[in-house]
C-alpha cells in the first residue's frame, strides 16, 4: 500500500514538475507594436456615392473608374465633363450596364459587395452596388488595388489585385491562399 501511495505521489510530482517546466519555458510575450493609420487618406483611385464623383474619372462600364451610381444627373455630369460621348443617351448609357451584367445601386443596395453579383466590378465582379464606409471593401474599393479592369489593361502589366481571403485582403492568411 505504502509503495503504491509513493509511486502515484511520485508520478503527480514527476506530471507538476514536467507542467511548470513547460510553462516556463515559453518565449517572453511581447505585443505587437502599436502602428495608427495615417491621419490623411491616400487620393482615391476609384469615385463611388460615398466619397462623391471625382471629375476626371471616366465611368466604369467604358473602362474607367467611376463607380458612381447611374443616374440621370450623374450621366449628365460625364457628359459636361467630356468622358460620355455627347451623342449617347442615357438610355444606352443603362443599357451597356445591362448587356455587362452588372448590377448597381438602381438594382439593389445595402448587399456589402458581397451579394450573388459580388464582388466589386473593379475586383471582378458583377455588383457595383457602393461599399459600406468603414469596411475593408470600402478601401479596397476606393483605394485599390484594383484586378485589371479591360484586357487592355493586363496587356500593359497592370498587377492583379491581392488575393481576397475571408479575412479580407489584408487578413491573417492573405499570402498563404
Amino acid at each position: 500500500m505504502r509503495i503504491r501511495r509513493s509511486i502515484l505521489l511520485a508520478a503527480l510530482a514527476a506530471a507538476a514538475a514536467g507542467a511548470l517546466a513547460a510553462a516556463g519555458c515559453q518565449p517572453a510575450y511581447r505585443p505587437m507594436p502599436y502602428m495608427p493609420k495615417p491621419l490623411t487618406a491616400p487620393q482615391p483611385l476609384a469615385c463611388h456615392d460615398a466619397i462623391g464623383h471625382i471629375t476626371s474619372n471616366k465611368p466604369w462600364v467604358l473602362g474607367g473608374t467611376c463607380c458612381c451610381t447611374p443616374t440621370a444627373a450623374n450621366f449628365a455630369i460625364h457628359r459636361n465633363n467630356g468622358t460620355v460621348d455627347k451623342s449617347m443617351t442615357y438610355e444606352a448609357y443603362l443599357a451597356l450596364f445591362k448587356e455587362k451584367g452588372v448590377v448597381t445601386d438602381l438594382d439593389h443596395k445595402g448587399c456589402g459587395n458581397v451579394c450573388t453579383s459580388g464582388p466589386h466590378v473593379l475586383l471582378g465582379g458583377k455588383c457595383m452596388a457602393t461599399p459600406a464606409p468603414g469596411t475593408w471593401m470600402y478601401e479596397r474599393i476606393t483605394y485599390g488595388p484594383h484586378t485589371p479592369l479591360t484586357a487592355d489593361d493586363a496587356k500593359a502589366g497592370h498587377a492583379p489585385a491581392a488575393p481576397m481571403t475571408p479575412y479580407g485582403p489584408y487578413g491573417p492568411r492573405a499570402g498563404m491562399m
